[in-house]
C-alpha cells in the first residue's frame, strides 16, 4: 500500500491518466485513510526533515526538465532516505509519498513568474515559496471543508478527500495526486484534531 500513490503520480504523469483510470476507489481510499496516520504518527520534526530532504533532492540530484526522470528519482531518493534513516520502512515511505506528491503539485501551481517574483522579492526566498505552499494549501482545504462538510474520522476524511479530488479535478487544475497529497499534509498537519481516529 505505501506505493500506491507514487505509482499513481508516476502513471499520471507519464500517461495523464485519472483517478479512476489508474486505480479504484477502495485503494486510493485505504491509502488516504494509511497515509493521514502516518504523518499523524511522525513527529513534526522528522516530517520537517523528510521535507528538506525531498527539496534539497529536487534542486539537485533529482532535477530534470523532464518530469517522468524527477518523478522516478525522487521515487529511488525516498525510498533510500527511509532505508537510511532506519525509519519504520510503511510510515516513512508513506511520509515521502505525501511529501513528494505535495512538492510536484506546488510546482504545478506556482508559476514561473511568482517563483521568479518571491526570489528576486524575498532575502529567504525558501521560507517564502514554503509559505506560499501552505497558503495554496490552505485555499484548498477551505473549499474541500465547504463543499464537503465535517467528518467524524480518518476513514470518512479518506472517502471525501477522494471524492472532492476526484470531482474537482477540472476546477482547480490539479491531478488527483497533488490535491489528495496536499489535503492529506494540511489536515494532519496543519489542523491538529480534525479528523482523529
Amino acid at each position: 500500500m505505501s506505493r500506491a500513490l507514487s505509482l499513481v503520480v508516476l502513471c499520471a504523469l507519464a500517461a495523464g491518466a485519472g483517478a479512476d483510470e489508474t486505480h479504484r476507489a477502495e485503494a486510493r481510499v485505504a491509502w488516504l485513510e494509511h497515509a493521514l496516520a502516518a504523518l499523524r504518527a511522525t513527529p513534526p520534526a522528522a516530517l520537517a526533515q523528510a521535507s528538506d530532504y525531498a527539496h534539497v533532492m529536487s534542486r539537485s540530484s533529482c532535477a530534470s526538465a523532464v518530469e517522468r526522470l524527477k518523478v522516478e528519482c525522487l521515487m529511488t531518493a525516498s525510498r533510500q532516505y527511509c532505508r537510511k534513516k532506519g525509519a519504520e520502512s510503511e510510515r516513512c515511505q508513506l511520509d515521502m509519498d505525501v511529501i513528494v506528491a505535495t512538492l510536484l503539485g506546488d510546482a504545478q501551481q506556482i508559476s514561473t513568474e511568482k517563483r521568479y517574483q518571491i526570489m528576486t522579492h524575498y532575502k529567504d526566498y525558501r521560507r517564502e515559496l514554503a509559505r506560499e505552499s501552505r497558503r495554496l494549501a490552505g485555499a484548498l482545504a477551505v473549499d474541500f471543508r465547504l463543499r464537503m462538510g465535517e467528518s467524524g474520522n480518518d476513514a470518512a476524511v479518506a472517502r471525501d478527500i477522494d471524492r472532492y479530488c476526484v470531482a474537482s479535478g477540472d476546477e482547480n487544475a490539479l491531478p488527483w495526486q497533488s490535491c489528495a497529497a496536499s489535503l492529506v499534509w494540511f489536515i494532519a498537519t496543519e489542523t491538529g484534531g480534525e479528523g482523529e481516529r
